[in-house]
């Protein structure tokens, strides 16, 4: 699920994942409410529910607390979990309720915010809206099938005070370059909008690609891991990885990286003949040197690719380009002679 809400339908059977089911429409007008607090305070907060669904349905409030992994997909807890939990702040005026279709109401909470023990900062959590329980045909077979969507919360106490650290910046894929920016929320306030970009000069000076992600969200104490990509294929050389990271309010980090790029000491993986790259990519996936990408390939690369000759020429054979060689990219040069194979393939 992205950063922007919790809009999905949820399997009660763990491995069914998020489904999209038609008929299956529950709303809400909001996905995230923010106030401004203070301790001993209480504050109200509203939002709607409609059901879009053709039959009448029992819908259960209930409060939890969330965070998210370095890669911003969210994470569910129960409520008080956190450090900055404010579920057990959060008071609704109904715990459930029943709507006919087409129908709305309205939910009212309030969020009673104690007197002592609330540092300045952001604190956070969410309330949950979810359905009943139905049978759904899926893939053959009848499972069981509910819907839940979650309006975060936040609470900020005093005057935001933007913090953070650019932890690393790490080249990872060649082929094209991309960079990992490792990002560190080192204040109590919650940052909405990190803005970052990225310069890649060669040893002339010149910029010779250029990076600009999409802002992302950081919540306090929070670590976020962005991928900075370029379209661009680094030659043998020395380049310099700049990167500037914008806060909330202006505050500006930057940090830099030297990248090296040596030249390959390929040699025969069978004995025979070099790996070969048949389309000039970059990626030696004619691993036996035959002139031709087959089975054959796959199988000598299942073999060979933790060993040496391949390990020390991994951009040669990073056909996952995520800066390393292993079995996934066995499968990945297995999907591309897959691909070749289709009408237009390469």
């Amino acid at each position: 699920m992205n950063d922007r809400g919790f809009r999905a339908v949820w399997g009660l059977i763990l491995w069914m994942g998020t489904l999209a089911w038609a008929g299956w429409a529950l709303e809400v007008d909001v996905l995230e409410i923010e106030l401004s607090v203070a301790p001993g305070q209480l504050h109200p907060f509203k939002f709607l529910v409609r059901n879009e669904t053709a039959v009448a349905e029992l819908f259960t409030l209930s409060v939890g607390d969330w965070d998210r992994d370095e890669t911003g997909n969210n994470r569910f807890y129960p409520p008080g979990t956190l450090d900055r939990s404010l579920a057990p702040w959060i008071e609704l005026s109904s715990a459930s309720f029943r709507l006919g279709p087409g129908e709305a109401r309205e939910v009212a909470g309030l969020l009673r915010v104690p007197v002592a023990g609330v540092g300045a900062g952001t604190y956070w959590g969410v309330v949950f809206v979810q359905g009943e329980p139905r049978p759904t045909l899926y893939q053959g077979s009848v499972v069981m099938v509910t819907k839940r969507i979650g309006i975060k919360l936040y609470a900020h106490v005093g005057a935001p005070q933007p913090m953070g650290v650019i932890r690393a910046v790490e080249p990872r894929g060649l082929s094209p370059l991309w960079v990992a920016l490792r990002f560190h929320n080192t204040g109590a306030y919650n940052l909405r909008d990190v803005r970052a970009e990225g310069q890649v000069f060669d040893a002339t000076g010149q910029v010779v690609a250029e990076m600009k992600p999409a802002s992302f969200p950081c919540l306090p104490g929070g670590e976020r891991v962005i991928a900075l990509e370029t379209d661009f294929r680094p030659a043998v050389g020395t380049y310099l990885v700049a990167v500037k990271v914008e806060l909330p309010g202006g505050a500006i980090l930057v940090g830099q990286i030297q990248l090296r790029i040596r030249p390959l000491a390929l040699v025969p993986l069978a004995g025979g003949l070099l790996p070969q790259d048949l389309d000039g990519d970059g990626l030696y996936e004619d691993i036996n040197g035959d002139g031709v990408l087959d089975e054959a390939d796959v199988a000598l690369f299942a073999v060979q690719f933790s060993s040496p000759a391949v390990q020390a020429n991994w951009r040669a054979f990073d056909f996952t380009n995520d800066g390393r060689v292993d079995a996934q990219d066995v499968q990945a040069l297995e999907q591309r002679l897959t691909r070749s194979r289709l009408p237009g393939g390469s």
